[in-house]
């Protein structure tokens, strides 16, 4: 009995590192682009498409006419009880209920689209003088949705491996500077001083930014990441993620 109770409270006292799995693997990069709504947005106008957040063509009568589009949105609304008795007139009463089902559905989804609608011409009318376009900040839920997605598959990757630790693999792919690349630097025997032993100097220190550029442009976005000690899971949280956005606009 003694011994048994000794083992207990050394497994309580022992680390909870200790029973954590390996540490897991993700590329948010991957997560962010496999979004549907990141597909949606634009990249001409910094916007998403089909969103609140999209511009209303055609100015001011663009907005004139998405407004007048809401307010016949609101007058179908108002008169939807009487729309629905002038359906169900004549209607025998065992096929009364999958009309009624139809209908409330499509109630549904006209209070939502009007909904979307309003917020949209709230904000084309945000911008003094630029009727119909939108401010940046439009563009705050969209990403704010993004962004609890992906954080919501982190979550579920982490419980489920039971992991203490998550390593973004994008962090270690190249970035290109939108400067560009510098050949007149890379061209020059700028480095020479490090292979006879002495600190890196300012123009060694030009030159690798400069050799760092140009390998980032080479390797781009298809950089290989070579997984060891941890659980790859960059395939199982794409999974998740489409899941869990499943049924959202694309």
């Amino acid at each position: 009995m003694l011994k048994r109770f000794l083992l207990v409270c050394v497994l309580l006292c022992l680390p909870a590192s200790l029973f954590a799995g390996e540490p897991v693997l993700v590329d948010t990069r991957l997560l962010v682009l496999a979004h549907p709504l990141f597909s949606q947005f634009d990249t001409n106008t910094g916007r998403f498409r089909n969103t609140p957040s999209e511009y209303v063509d055609g100015g001011q009568s663009g907005v004139d006419a998405l407004v007048a589009e809401i307010q016949k949105l609101d007058a179908w609304l108002l008169r939807s009880p009487q729309i629905l008795r002038e359906r169900l007139k004549d209607v025998p009463l065992p096929d009364r209920m999958a009309i009624e089902r139809n209908f409330l559905n499509e109630k549904r989804e006209k209070e939502k689209g009007l909904a979307a609608m309003k917020m949209r011409a709230y904000m084309a009318r945000l911008v003094p003088g630029r009727p119909g376009v939108t401010p940046d900040s439009s563009i705050y839920p969209q990403i704010n949705q993004i962004m609890t997605d992906v954080r919501a598959v982190i979550k579920t990757v982490k419980e489920r491996h039971r992991s203490d630790l998550v390593i973004d693999a994008c962090d270690f792919l190249p970035v290109v500077d939108s400067s560009g690349i510098r050949p007149e630097l890379l061209v020059q025997n700028l480095h020479f001083s490090l292979w006879k032993g002495k600190p890196a100097d300012e123009h060694f220190l030009a030159w690798f930014a400069a050799a760092d550029q140009f390998w980032a442009g080479q390797l781009g976005m298809d950089a290989q990441i070579f997984p060891a000690g941890v659980t790859d899971v960059r395939l199982e949280a794409l999974k998740l993620l489409e899941e869990r956005t499943k049924g959202q606009q694309k």
